[in-house]
């Protein structure tokens, strides 16, 4: 056993059933596993009547080692487990006699020559102390030379993004749909945040095969090699965030264009991460048909830019197109030139426009748009204001370019309004 405190892992279904039960004193059965000197409560007992626990979601914890036999308490002598955090966080050689331990619980085991092992629930601790890091749970190794605390972590009653209510807005995301065009480096690591920040249904539209070359910067992995992207992607979302529905589309935003009206006509954002000049002017044009937001996200220049655009559908604000006129009209970087239309479609592969880093930081800055653009709309929270609607992003950037693409620093963004929509536009104008 090392120097330091062993740990503990309280598994949910155990916690319950101390909770639960209608005895004071029983009994646990721990397992051990040396190399991470963890134990993990796998058996309780109430009254002689026991339950094992069966960890098949947490296949690290799920093992077969040297078993212990330990004891259980609830409500034990008020202030043992605000002991037990004073103790733990004096070091790992701080111990109470045991002669005084054994006064305070009565009902304890007495070990002999041997360790003990004794968990003690406290449903009652002040909320001062529990604000102080005191928890409901403590855990102790008990011999006759003194008892020491043990680190316990228990297994919350609420997991998954139901343990932020109260400090996240988790009931308005859940309820809100966003679709998102092009699941490749940019767009999985879109997919996956959005699924992270909690939106309920993330729409994945994408044609493309997963390939050997994008497992240098996908989210995806080799597992997912010869599956559509858009399969794979609903995967590992569904599993990982089960709060969120990830339905797949195997659609080209461009090709199926028809198809994508009825789809944007259901969601509340669309967010393009999709490769190429043509996904983002359909996905401008129908999102604006839509009078829906839309969110595009791309590297420019081999990856050493990155933009992200928000465009809003009010005549107060122009189209992807007016954007661009905009630009050229600055002589700014025309950013569109570069680009090849049939990049990422899995026929023309360009070895490098961006590490997989720096793709999935702009994927990660397009959904947080996406989110603050939803949470400010719709449920009016001005904690997630936007400075602006037209992000450039330093990646590795020249430093020799106009505005706004004149960033000579990693991680530098320039923040701009869009343009009014010009007279002849005939997106913004129909």
């Amino acid at each position: 056993m090392s120097a330091e405190h062993p740990f503990v892992v309280l598994p949910r279904e155990v916690a319950q059933r101390i909770e639960d039960a209608d005895a004071s004193v029983g009994e646990l059965t721990l397992q051990y596993l040396p190399s991470e000197d963890m134990y993990v409560v796998r058996r309780v007992a109430v009254n002689g009547v026991g339950v094992q626990v069966r960890l098949s979601d947490y296949p690290t914890l799920n093992w077969e080692g040297t078993v212990f036999i330990g004891q259980w308490m609830t409500k034990p002598a008020p202030g043992i487990n605000e002991k037990h955090l004073d103790m733990l966080r004096r070091g790992a050689d701080v111990h109470a006699p045991y002669a005084d331990f054994k006064d305070s619980l009565p009902s304890l085991l007495d070990p002999g020559t041997k360790t003990g092992f004794l968990i003690t629930h406290d449903p009652d601790i002040p909320a001062d102390w529990l604000t102080l890091g005191v928890q409901q749970y403590a855990a102790w190794l008990v011999n006759r030379e003194g008892v020491r605390p043990m680190p316990l972590a228990v297994e919350p009653a609420k997991l998954g993004l139901g343990q932020l209510e109260g400090k996240w807005p988790v009931a308005d995301l859940q309820r809100a749909r966003i679709a998102v065009v092009g699941i490749g480096s940019i767009g999985g690591a879109v997919a996956q945040a959005l699924a992270q920040y909690g939106v309920g249904t993330v729409d994945l539209v994408d044609p493309d095969r997963f390939l050997w070359h994008n497992m240098v910067r996908h989210v995806l992995g080799p597992d997912a090699v010869g599956r559509y992207k858009v399969d794979a992607m609903k995967s590992v979302l569904e599993k990982r965030w089960p709060d969120t529905a990830a339905p797949a589309h195997r659609l080209d935003v461009v090709e199926d264009a028809h198809l994508m009206r009825s789809l944007f006509a259901g969601v509340d954002l669309i967010l393009c991460a999709a490769d190429g000049i043509a996904p983002r002017r359909v996905v401008s044009h129908l999102a604006r048909r839509a009078g829906k937001p839309a969110i595009l996200a791309c590297v420019l220049d081999d990856g050493a830019l990155a933009e992200v655009i928000r465009l809003r559908p009010s005549p107060r604000y122009g189209c992807l197109l007016c954007l661009r006129k905009s630009l050229r009209d600055q002589n700014a970087l025309d950013a569109e030139a570069a680009q090849e239309l049939d990049y990422g479609t899995g026929f023309i592969h360009r070895p490098m426009t961006a590490v997989g880093s720096d793709l999935h930081l702009v994927g990660q800055f397009a959904a947080k748009a996406a989110v603050a653009t939803l949470l400010e709309a719709q449920h009016g929270d001005h904690t997630q204001r936007l400075p602006g609607d037209y992000a450039t992003i330093g990646l590795r950037p020249p430093g020799d370019m106009a505005a706004p693409f004149d960033l000579d620093r990693a991680l530098q963004v320039n923040w701009a309004g869009l343009p009014s929509p010009r007279p002849d536009c005939t997106t913004c104008n129909p």
